[in-house]
C-alpha cells in the first residue's frame, strides 16, 4: 500500500495508460480522481476503481480548456480537499507530413500534450504545497527525446513536456518545496490506441508510407532491442514508483521505458 490514503489526479484515464495507472494507484491504497473527455469511459474505469475499495471521482474535462481544468481543480478540492497526486497522461497524435498538417489540427496537438500539461500542474501545484509534498508525473513519451519525422506536432509537444519537466522540478525546489517532485515517463510504443487504434500510428504510417499496417507495425517493433510493443502496466508501475516514498529523491527526470530504443 504504497500510496495509502492519498488522492491521485490522472488525466486521460479513460483508456489505455491512463485507465492502467488509475487502476495501478488504487491498488496501492491511493483515491482516484479521473479525468478524460468521455464520460462513458470514466464511468466504466471508475466502477473498476470502486471495485477495489477506493474512492473515485470522474470528471469529464478537457485539458486544454483552461476553464474546464479550473473547474476540475474546483471538483477535486470540494470532494477531498486536497491532492497529492498529478498524473498529466492526456495526450493526441495526429500523423502527417508538415507540408500537409491542418494549421489548428498541429496546435491542437500542442494545446492538449503541452499547453493541457501546463494548465494542469498550474491549477494542481498550489494543493501539493499546502501538503508541502506531492508528485507531479508527466507521461511524456521517446518522441521527446528522438525525431519523429511524419509526426512533428506530437513531437515538438513532447520535447515540449520534457523542459516543462525540468524547469518545474527546480521552480518547485528552490520555492522551497524539495520533497515535491516532478518526473516524466517516456515510452516507446505501447499498445493502446494511439497505436493499433483506427485513427492510431500504425494506420496513419500505413497511409503515408504505402505500407501495409503489419508491414508498419514490423518496422516500427524492431527499432527496440527487445523487438516487442510494451503494454501499459509496465508504465503504471513506473508511475507507482515515482508516485511512492522509495522516489522520493528523484525530481526532473525523463525516464525512459522504450526496451533499448533510447539511450539518452
Amino acid at each position: 500500500m504504497k500510496l495509502d490514503g492519498m488522492v491521485s489526479v490522472i488525466t486521460g484515464a479513460g483508456r489505455g495508460i491512463g485507465r492502467s495507472i488509475a487502476r495501478a494507484f488504487a491498488r496501492e491504497g491511493s483515491n482516484i480522481v479521473l479525468a478524460a473527455r468521455s464520460p462513458d469511459q470514466l464511468e466504466e474505469v471508475a466502477g473498476e476503481v470502486k471495485a477495489l475499495g477506493r474512492k473515485v471521482l470522474p470528471v469529464s474535462c478537457d485539458v486544454s480548456s483552461p476553464e474546464e481544468v479550473k473547474k476540475l481543480a474546483d471538483r477535486v478540492r470540494e470532494r477531498f480537499g486536497r491532492a497529492d497526486i498529478l498524473v498529466n497522461n492526456a495526450g493526441t497524435s495526429r500523423r502527417s507530413k508538415i507540408l500537409d498538417y491542418d494549421d489548428d489540427t498541429w496546435l491542437g496537438v500542442l494545446k492538449v500534450n503541452l499547453f493541457g500539461t501546463y494548465l494542469c500542474c498550474k491549477a494542481f501545484l498550489p494543493m501539493l504545497q499546502e501538503q508541502g509534498r506531492g508528485r507531479i508525473i508527466n507521461v511524456a513519451s521517446t518522441a521527446g527525446k528522438n525525431p519523429v519525422p511524419f509526426n512533428t506536432a506530437y513531437s515538438a509537444s513532447k520535447h515540449g513536456v520534457l523542459g516543462l519537466t525540468k524547469s518545474l522540478a527546480g521552480e518547485v525546489a528552490l520555492s522551497g518545496y524539495p520533497e515535491i517532485t516532478v518526473n516524466a515517463i517516456c515510452p516507446f510504443y505501447v499498445n493502446t490506441d494511439m497505436l493499433t487504434g483506427p485513427q492510431g500510428y500504425v494506420a496513419a504510417m500505413a497511409g503515408i508510407s504505402g505500407m501495409s499496417r503489419q508491414e508498419v507495425l514490423e518496422k516500427s517493433v524492431h527499432r527496440n532491442y527487445q523487438k516487442r510493443v510494451l503494454e501499459p502496466e509496465e508504465i503504471a508501475s513506473m508511475a507507482v514508483y515515482l508516485a511512492s516514498d522509495e522516489a522520493r529523491g528523484i525530481t526532473g527526470q525523463a525516464i525512459n521505458i522504450c526496451g533499448g530504443a533510447v539511450f539518452h
